[in-house]
């Protein structure tokens, strides 16, 4: 493919997969679908990988997976996927929920590839913009991409949870990684008026601050899957398996079916961070049974017949169990019905209010 054809062809594919992102109401705001028609996608993914691990780059199949509204492994540390180009409906999704203004401020956590950088960088200015990222072997090639492309934000290796104090304050910080807790040194970077917005659970949280280390906020409707935060190089490497339960099993009150409700997995993923998933499909794309598991070595599986096994420091199933309860009592909640609360005590995901049911973040 000859550059000529590519840059012609891309363009075309631009502004077809612009047009998709309108059509679909994931965006809206004239100068973001701007930035998604001018900033070339295919600079900063020039390859990716699939399921099998096989790397794909420079064929028909690339050119027209980065073209789509999909989201690409783009990275991989000791075999496992550390980093990707996000979905560009829910890059959209995310920059308008950012609601920026010209001279504005932004600072991101999670550089990847750098093209979410890009449309920053388009929209308000590469002195505008600052990215942040835990490896050089993915903030290097993010900065020489930008540049190809024409855009030189400041991009910055380190751990994301830090920030980067020395271009504080930010009117805004947009996290483009799945998060726990929220880290307290980005909402002391923030300007008194800023917003964070930032993916907890599966769902975004667009969270204000009030004081000194305190802060509230909502859940957009949106989902949001997004890779972990990364601490150090060597972090965010999905956790081996532990060995499977043994032992007799006992009915389940969690149904297969529950697994594959995003908004019980919203709840699911805030009761119970950090969980690992595997699942059995049958013909129709159905969970059949599944296995889940956590750092600390605790691990459930859930079998064919219904029955539940559990091993390890803590019981998972029986904790989604009683998130599930929660759940169906109110009346399977949609993300955006919860808050969240940062004060002294710690960091509290609510339903409906303050005062209404909560869950202690990061326990």
């Amino acid at each position: 493919m000859t550059s000529a054809f590519t840059d012609q062809a891309a363009a075309e594919a631009r502004r077809a997969l612009t047009q998709a992102l309108m059509d679909s109401g994931d965006l809206t705001d004239s100068r973001w679908l701007l930035a998604f028609e001018e900033v070339p996608r295919h600079v900063f993914v020039p390859y990716f990988y699939v399921s099998s691990g096989e790397r794909v780059s420079g064929d028909d199949q690339w050119f027209t997976a980065v073209h789509e509204d999909r989201s690409l492994v783009t990275h991989r540390t000791d075999g496992a996927a550390t980093s990707s180009s996000s979905q560009p409906s829910l890059m959209a999704t995310m920059l308008e929920a950012l609601a920026v203004a010209d001279g504005m401020n932004v600072l991101e956590i999670g550089a990847g590839t750098g093209y979410n950088a890009a449309l920053l960088a388009h929209r308000l200015g590469d002195d505008h913009v600052t990215t942040v990222d835990i490896a050089a072997d993915i903030t290097g090639p993010a900065r020489e991409r930008l540049a190809t492309a024409g855009y030189r934000p400041t991009v910055i290796t380190g751990d994301g949870s830090l920030g980067a104090p020395d271009r504080a304050p930010y009117d805004r910080i947009i996290v483009t990684c799945g998060l726990s807790t929220v880290p307290p040194a980005l909402l002391q970077q923030l300007t008194d008026d800023g917003c964070l917005l930032a993916p907890l659970g599966n769902a975004l949280a667009r969270i204000h601050p009030t004081g000194p280390g305190t802060a509230t906020g909502r859940f957009l409707r949106h989902g949001a899957f997004f890779m972990p935060l990364r601490h150090t190089t060597s972090d965010g490497v999905p956790a081996r398996r532990p060995p499977l339960p043994t032992g007799p099993g006992r009915p389940s009150a969690l149904p297969a079916k529950a697994i594959a409700d995003n908004h019980f997995r919203f709840l699911a993923g805030i009761a119970v961070p950090g969980l690992t998933w595997q699942y059995d499909l049958n013909d129709e794309r159905e969970i059949t049974a599944a296995r889940v598991w956590h750092r600390d070595g605790s691990i459930a599986q859930l079998h064919p017949d219904t029955t539940v096994t559990e091993a390890g420091p803590r019981r998972l199933w029986t904790t989604l169990e009683d998130a599930h309860r929660s759940y169906q009592d109110a009346g399977s909640p949609t993300p955006d019905r919860y808050g969240i609360t940062i004060d002294a005590e710690g960091q509290f995901v609510c339903l409906d209010d303050p005062d209404g049911q909560s869950w202690t973040l990061g326990e």
